[in-house]
């Protein structure tokens, strides 16, 4: 009796031994969570406005006389008033009307009509080129876009 179980013993033995099972491991990551940079709006660009000196028409120096002066959106007096101008205070004539009388001024403050009666100067303001003769502004105005700094994810 002692050889069938012998050969049973024998026989798991060797079915123990000779089919071996690999041990396997099972590993499981938890995810993990990546922040990203919150989205940022894109603002427009912001408009920006540059004078470009024009060079400053020839003219004449005229300074006003009377206590004040009207410097008006045409010449005479039925045209609305630009600004005052006080005693003393002097422009530059650059162009005149077809009769000579009124002159187009630029100053500090203002630029209008003035009525050449009212001024004192050098010059033969005949010699103005009429307003309609002139093709420049003492200003040019244009307008450009500034890009804004933007930040990416």
């Amino acid at each position: 009796m002692k050889s069938p179980i012998l050969s049973i013993i024998c026989v798991v033995l060797f079915t123990a031994c000779s089919n071996p099972s690999p041990a396997t491991a099972t590993v499981t990551v938890a995810p993990t969570q990546t922040e990203l940079p919150a989205p940022t709006q894109t603002q427009p660009p912001t408009p920006t406005y540059t004078l470009t000196p024009v060079p400053t028409p020839k003219g004449l120096q005229g300074c006003v006389v009377p206590e004040q002066l009207n410097v008006r959106k045409g010449p005479g007096t039925q045209n609305g008033i630009v600004g005052i101008l006080n005693k003393g205070t002097c422009v530059l004539l650059i162009a005149r009307n077809t009769d000579n009388k009124w002159f187009w001024e630029i100053s500090d403050k203002y630029n209008g009509w003035v009525d050449g009666d009212y001024l004192s100067g050098n010059g033969n303001r005949n010699t103005l080129p009429l307003l309609a003769e002139l093709t420049q502004t003492p200003y040019a105005v244009t307008q450009t876009s500034t890009p804004s700094a933007t930040t990416k994810p």
